[in-house]
């Protein structure tokens, strides 16, 4: 009897679990997709961008955007017209990967990040939020810096 109710139990916690991913922002994605190397690869590089951009380290930043674009733009420029704020007085104190999904093709993707900066000349708090694009060109996933900063 015990057996059986712990069971039912967990099928319940399962089932229910599964219809809060659904019509979560991970439900922009079928779960087998959130599993797959494609969005882990997506997660890490979306944070190690975020992290270089908070060390303030542009040209390692730059290395994910897309070969063609490497030349193209100042990623600090880029940075302070997303935020509004000159990077000199961005502290971007965290930042979290919120959801990713990758198109039915497999080929392009967006990773949504929610992000606290603290600027230090006025003591001000803010929380942008971005979405960074991805394309993959020979198997390998690049950001599109056009698309994520502009």
């Amino acid at each position: 009897m015990k057996i059986g109710l712990v069971i039912l139990a967990l099928l319940g916690l399962v089932g229910g679990a599964y219809v809060y991913l659904q019509s979560s922002p991970f439900g922009q994605a079928p779960l087998a997709v959130l599993a797959s190397g494609d969005a882990k690869e997506l997660v890490s590089q979306a944070r190690s961008f975020m992290e270089d951009i908070k060390y303030k380290d542009f040209k390692a930043a730059e290395q994910y955007s897309l070969p063609e674009q490497r030349d193209q733009y100042d990623i600090a420029r880029l940075i302070e017209r997303l935020f509004k704020i000159k990077p000199e007085v961005l502290d971007l104190q965290s930042y979290e990967v919120v959801s990713s999904d990758l198109d039915s093709s497999g080929e392009r993707a967006r990773v949504h990040v929610k992000s606290e900066v603290k600027l230090l000349n006025s003591d001000q708090h803010k929380s942008p939020e971005m979405i960074l694009y991805f394309k993959k060109e020979q198997g390998q996933w690049y950001m599109d810096l056009a698309s994520s900063l502009k």
